[in-house]
């Protein structure tokens, strides 16, 4: 499964599995002239989402929402008019218009196609920074080394098998020739860095200069088990777990965990992390400790919008938390008990705060893993608790299955100033939402991005920044200018790659794909260089290759202000920094969440949290 799976073609959203059809130039401004509405991007535009968009032209009013060319035909029309009226005024308008042609006969002079030429307004009115209100983010942090463990929690277990084994992933494997007790003494010497020994049963007689054994590395292996054990097998394995908590034979459960299901994928009884199931079975678990947007490791659902939408707000401090902050004692859990989680989420329907309360258990599949989000490297659990949620919320897991990070923003914050700015084929930017210009009001959501309206309308710019109308168009250099402003007002910002699978890369940049925008930075250190630092929710891999801006690009030894002033890192982390001209080079689509997010963490931070007999029927 891709970053964002395949989707019905009537739910017209963005990152799929299969091939996008992205929606032509020509045909939005054909829908923005008859007053309808733009679909969202939409990677299967086939004949049922033709057939709702048909419908909801055939509801609007035109006038409402003129044609470019007609309002020019208006403008000729009024000047004709005039002329009528006054025939010296119009001789002098033919003149001067005459004038200005001979002047400059390539001038541009349709008022309604945004120019790719450069803006108007002077530099220094475009970009009009204020970076007072701005909030902390996490940045990149050091991930904490591996939390001291207790001795007596750490347990060996020798079966015999047939030699194969099975897995999710692995790490570096490390085979050795010599003696198999020296393995084991390893293995049991650092039960923390090594998972398993295995070696020959029979070898174990031989020589010493005759033995040999290999080790497995917990780094980088995830689900492994032996396969074919019983007592027939020719092969031993020694494997060592930790069990930072006991069995617990009577946890709660939620009434949804045990029916959820997802597509074709069997899924098996849900396991606790923790337990000795194999699933962060590490001495650091923990719900909440050192949030970084690197904790986020996609599962097998196609939620890339989803997980984009979560690792932006998690560069906020504090804002994983405020989803959690009803769960009683969060920073202390799991605990020994039976362990359940209150996930305060948006209902869009009614645009009110709902809590969903999840138990301790994570779906998983035939294969052994997670179905969802795997725990992070360290042990926190709040991206798989809060991905079981938001499924939950949604409807399912099938329902979480493609969307726009734009929606994601809208669940997790309330907000429903949600922009996706859009380019055109002219190279200029437009601007859209979900409100409804010809009815002024806000169209249906839903929770799921799959119900409720799943189409764009072209929308006024957010006020901050600047603002603008409808029809306004911004150049590249404008809209950089108003993405500084919505940085400084702590606005929450992903940018979309070119239609494909998430499979393939342009440059490194992979295709089909959302990004967050972590930062922008114009005239860094009055050297007139503009950057952008972007994140690969992925965690690592799709940096731009090439450019003077990589972790080891060239541009930074040339700008040394500019180097010391972002203090750029060497690292496979998935964040890195584009120029400008890059930035609009490989990403066609922008996404804002206008919202101060500064006000969102405030926003009942103290509240108590909720008793646990509130639960109510979920169990």
């Amino acid at each position: 499964m891709g970053c964002c799976g395949s989707t019905p073609a009537e739910e017209e959203t963005e990152f799929t599995d299969i091939e996008p059809k992205p929606v032509e130039g020509d045909a939005m401004l054909a829908a923005l002239a008859g007053g309808g509405a733009w679909p969202e991007d939409n990677e299967a535009d086939g004949e049922a989402g033709n057939a709702v968009r048909g419908a909801q032209e055939a509801d609007v009013e035109p006038e409402l929402l003129t044609d470019p060319e007609d309002e020019a035909e208006e403008v000729e029309a009024e000047a004709d008019e005039d002329s009528e009226g006054d025939a010296e005024a119009e001789a002098d308008a033919e003149a001067e218009a005459d004038e200005v042609a001979e002047g400059d006969a390539e001038e541009e002079t349709t008022a309604t196609t945004a120019a790719e030429a450069e803006p108007v307004l002077p530099r220094e009115q475009i970009i009009i920074r204020n970076r007072g209100n701005k909030v902390p983010r996490t940045g990149r942090r050091q991930r904490k080394g591996e939390a001291a463990a207790d001795p007596d929690k750490w347990t060996f277990s020798e079966q015999l098998f047939d030699g194969s084994q099975r897995y999710v992933s692995i790490g570096e494997v490390e085979k050795e020739d010599g003696l198999i007790s020296e393995g084991i003494e390893r293995l049991k010497s650092s039960p923390g860095t090594y998972l398993a020994v295995l070696y020959q049963t029979e070898m174990i007689g031989w020589p010493p200069d005759q033995q040999a054994y290999t080790l497995v590395p917990r780094k980088g292996t995830e689900g492994y088990q032996p396969s074919g054990v019983g007592p027939d097998g020719w092969m031993t394995i020694v494997m060592a777990s930790y069990l930072p908590l006991p069995p617990c034979d009577k946890l709660l459960r939620d009434s949804f965990t045990d029916e959820m299901a997802f597509g074709a994928v069997e899924l098996c009884p849900a396991l606790s992390p923790g337990r000795g199931k194999g699933i962060a079975d590490v001495p650091s678990l923990k719900i909440i400790g050192d949030v970084d947007p690197s904790d986020i490791k996609q599962g097998s659902v196609g939620d890339c919008w989803l997980l984009s939408g979560i690792s932006s707000l998690a560069e906020f401090d504090g804002a994983i938390y405020r989803l959690f902050r009803k769960t009683p004692d969060v920073l202390y859990m799991p605990t020994e008990g039976s362990n359940s989680y209150t996930v305060s989420l948006w209902d869009l329907t009614t645009w009110s705060e709902v809590d969903v309360v999840v138990d301790e258990r994570l779906p998983c599949k035939s294969d052994g893993g997670l179905l969802g989000c795997t725990p992070s490297a360290d042990g926190e659990l709040w991206v798989c608790y809060l991905e079981k949620a938001l499924a939950i919320h949604c409807g399912g897991w099938d329902k979480i299955d493609g969307g726009q990070c734009t929606h994601a923003w809208a669940l997790l914050t309330g907000c429903k100033e949600q922009y996706t700015i859009r380019q055109t084929d002219e190279g200029a930017y437009r601007c859209l939402g979900k409100y409804n210009p010809n009815e002024d009001r806000w169209e249906e959501h839903a929770n799921s991005p799959h119900d409720g309206f799943t189409g764009l309308w072209p929308m006024a710019w957010p006020e901050a920044g600047g603002g603008g109308a409808l029809h306004v168009q911004l150049s590249a250099e404008e809209l950089f200018g108003r993405m500084c402003v919505w940085d400084d007002m702590n606005y929450i910002m992903c940018a979309g790659t070119k239609a494909g699978s998430d499979s393939e890369q342009t440059d490194g940049i992979v295709d089909g794909h959302a990004y967050s925008v972590l930062q922008c930075e114009d005239d860094v250190a009055g050297t007139g260089v503009d950057l952008v630092q972007m994140r690969n929710p992925w965690g690592k891999g799709g940096e731009l290759e090439g450019s003077e801006w990589a972790d080891d690009g060239s541009g930074w030894e040339r700008h040394p202000a500019v180097k010391a002033a972002l203090n750029p890192v060497r690292a496979d982390d998935g964040i890195f920094w584009v120029s400008k001209e890059d930035f609009f080079k490989y990403y066609q689509t922008l996404y804002l969440s206008a919202s101060d997010m500064s006000a969102f963490l405030h926003d009942g931070v103290g509240e108590e949290a909720v008793d646990e007999s509130s639960y109510g029927a979920n169990y």
